[in-house]
């Protein structure tokens, strides 16, 4: 492709960088990836799947006590621990065999392993530094910057004065979702600061671990990007589970174990409350990681993230395509997930295949490609599950667009029914002119799963006609989404009949 070192040097091996890097070596580009420690970025090794491998042992803990209402007796209740080491050896198994796979996947690709911190000299040249001190040069055509996020905290004058990178630092009781993780023993009490979606997961865990949670958010209401009817439910579920829920407050010292919170309102802070637990999780968000690349000259957005064009290209202070470099994942700041990385990282690597004149299986020039952020699912490993695509039905509303609902519980359900699983519903919102699915929210066991149906319905550009027509398995959860489907298909009918 050119006399560089490289076609493709991608910055950052999360789920975003390595599944580009396999797809760029399999369509014959000369590809390196550079990481500094941890194969698998954040989600592979603090993330989703040890914050997921745990929940898995404390659902397992929740069936064991709740046995008795599906018939089977335990005696003696007060002999069943938990052991929280097993957990956490079962958590480093998981997380290195999955590790280990990234690494052994770059390897059979032949994708360049590049050990070290990688920083830009040009748009055309990466250095990288490795553990001891040794730098080297290495040239690319094309650049893909996928260097992920941190765990936002308030190192500012305006924010909360106690919960700073120093007090991280010198305050052992308190924690970011890194630290959380790697706890010896599971808390008796924890404070959870952030209503968000790492907040609820690790509600949940703790919680059903027997750890009294209490969790401090400062808008007025948990999850308050998600559908309300989904923040409504699931905060009466936590509730009834024990966990306490603090809305409209805002977090301002921690001094050892007492976190000093005030009403959002007190802007004056008079009235001070206090709450004291084993420990405080700091879970309001991340930051996107820019160190190293500032110098490239492009453009900040005020969430820190790198500005990109719908065609994941970067874009200069002026708004000018830098032509070869690309920011995939939360770098770039669009959404921060996981598939959403892997997502823009397939699309990043096509249009680079687009300029590279590359053709499609019949010989047709290939297309470029736009992601579709209204397409992208988002999950939360809660108990029930929680999973989401497209519109809110307060969004449909703000942006004015006519629409029709249908919300059924499954309560309804036999499968539901038969596992003792009935808490949640499948929510649906279609256009009321053409039945285009605007939005999708469920609330189930398996919501996580059952929301890929309705996505893959949205990319196919399928209204609700085809949802309701497909055929679900019996006895299944996923049988209300067509009810749903179904009922929303009549109610669209009548209303556009002529």
């Amino acid at each position: 492709m050119s006399n560089y070192d490289f076609d493709l040097i991608i910055i950052g091996a999360g789920p975003g960088g390595y599944v580009t890097a396999a797809r760029a070596a399999k369509m014959g580009l000369k590809t390196a990836i550079v990481e500094k420690d941890n194969w698998g970025g954040v989600c592979l090794n603090v993330g989703c799947i040890p914050t997921k491998t745990l929940l898995k042992g404390s659902k397992v803990f929740h069936y064991i006590e709740n046995a008795d209402k599906y018939g089977v007796a335990i005696k003696d209740k007060k002999n069943i621990e938990i052991n929280w080491k097993v957990m956490q050896d079962r958590k480093a198994v998981v997380v290195k065999s999955l590790t280990g796979g990234v690494g052994f996947l770059m390897k059979s690709n032949k994708v360049e392993q590049l050990l070290g911190i990688g920083s830009a000299i040009d748009k055309n040249t990466i250095l990288v530094k490795d553990k001891d001190g040794k730098e080297k040069k290495y040239t690319t055509k094309y650049m893909i910057i996928a260097t992920g996020s941190k765990v936002k905290m308030f190192d500012n004058t305006n924010g909360p004065q106690g919960l700073s990178e120093k007090d991280l630092k010198t305050n052992q009781k308190l924690l970011t979702s890194n630290e959380i993780l790697s706890l010896k023993e599971v808390p008796k009490t924890l404070t959870i600061i952030g209503g968000g979606v790492i907040g609820i997961e690790f509600a949940c865990l703790f919680s059903t671990l027997g750890t009294k949670v209490t969790i401090i958010e400062y808008l007025d209401r948990i999850l308050a990007l998600l559908d309300e009817d989904i923040s409504a439910t699931l905060t009466k579920i936590l509730e009834k589970n024990g966990v306490n829920i603090i809305t409209g407050h805002i977090v301002n010292e921690l001094k050892d174990k007492t976190l000093t919170y005030y009403a959002a309102t007190d802007k004056e802070h008079k009235k001070p409350l206090t709450v004291t637990s084993d420990y405080c999780l700091l879970s309001t968000g991340r930051t996107p990681i820019t160190e190293g690349f500032t110098n490239l000259g492009i453009q900040i957005k005020p969430n820190q993230a790198f500005a990109v064009n719908n065609k994941l290209e970067v874009l200069d202070a002026n708004n000018n395509v830098i032509d070869n470099i690309y920011v995939i994942g939360d770098a770039n700041g669009q959404r921060m997930l996981a598939h959403v990385a892997s997502t823009q990282g397939l699309a990043a690597l096509n249009n680079i295949l687009v300029k590279e004149g590359r053709t499609d299986a019949d010989n047709n020039p290939l297309k470029e490609q736009e992601v579709d952020y209204n397409k992208m699912p988002s999950c939360i490993y809660s108990f029930p599950e929680v999973a989401s695509v497209g519109l809110t039905e307060n969004e449909c509303k703000s942006l004015g667009k006519e629409y029709l609902m249908k919300k059924i519980p499954f309560t309804i359900n036999g499968k539901a029914l038969a596992d003792g699983e009935t808490d949640g519903f499948v929510k649906i919102i279609i256009d009321k002119k053409y039945g285009e699915i605007l939005g999708a929210h469920i609330l189930c066991s398996t919501a996580t799963d059952i929301i890929a149906e309705i996505v893959n319905i949205m990319q196919t550009e399928g209204t609700i006609v085809e949802l309701a027509s497909s055929c679900h398995p019996h006895p299944t959860m996923s049988e209300v989404v067509m009810d749903v489907a179904q009922d929303l298909e009549l109610e669209w009918y009548k209303v556009n009949k002529k």
